[in-house]
């Protein structure tokens, strides 16, 4: 076939979010021993690591991982009221502490200069737009569709669809990158796409659970990704 199109994911897939989710964990670990937690770094990290591995998050918002942690650490009642505290500090810090992956910008160059076209997919609030402004980045995306934005979430089939009709591609001629198994790969292998899981993220830590979270490729880095797409046509 010709060249596929090539549809992403954003956080933790192309945006570094690793300076965010340090100052995330920052807060919310003084929160929770402020409330008498008594919990150290390393055993809060064992515990939002087993919430991620345990699939525990659905689709994966803040929120619900502050009341997965609460729940497990101190009492489910604290999930709200740190919630409260915290979440009027997270569109500061996303403006703050977001910004694209060093080799993904490289990656998205390279594609671009390969005639590949490309598009978003994700989960993310309408501020991600911001960012892709002011980095320029922007201009790779023939196609961005932003939850947010259309009212739709991941793994819903239905923003994968819409995505495809805006891109005016069909399944078959279309790869999914993304860096969780039930979020991006799922979906998308179930459509027909192929599916190319990145392996830098938080998410690294989930293990397929059903035979659709199987990606056709899987790679470390984005630097890899040329190499696939060379071969998959």
């Amino acid at each position: 076939m010709d060249k596929p199109f090539v549809f992403f994911d954003l956080g933790q897939t192309l945006v570094d979010e690793s300076d965010f989710i340090d100052h995330f964990d920052q807060k919310f670990l003084e929160l929770l021993n402020g409330f008498g937690a008594k919990i150290d770094q390393r055993g809060y990290g064992a515990v939002r690591d087993s919430v991620i591995r345990d699939r525990r998050i659905g689709n994966g918002s803040l929120s619900a991982l502050i009341a997965e942690i609460c729940s497990l650490v101190l009492s489910p009642v604290y999930g709200r009221v740190i919630s409260e505290r915290l979440e009027p500090q997270i569109p500061k810090a996303r403006k703050d502490l977001f910004r694209f992956d060093d080799v993904a910008q490289v990656a998205l160059r390279d594609l671009a200069d390969k005639g590949y076209e490309m598009g978003l997919i994700a989960n993310q609030s309408e501020d991600i737009m911001d960012l892709l402004e002011s980095s320029s980045l922007g201009r790779y995306f023939k196609v961005s569709v932003i939850s947010s934005l259309v009212g739709l979430k991941k793994p819903d089939p239905r923003i994968f669809q819409l995505a495809l009709r805006k891109a005016a591609y069909e399944a078959a001629e279309c790869v999914m990158v993304g860096d969780r198994l039930d979020t991006d790969i799922c979906p998308a292998n179930r459509l027909g796409m192929k599916t190319i899981r990145t392996t830098n993220s938080l998410f690294r830590l989930q293990n397929p659970m059903s035979e659709c979270e199987n990606p056709t490729f899987t790679v470390s880095t984005l630097s890899e990704i040329l190499g696939i797409l060379e071969r998959i046509h």
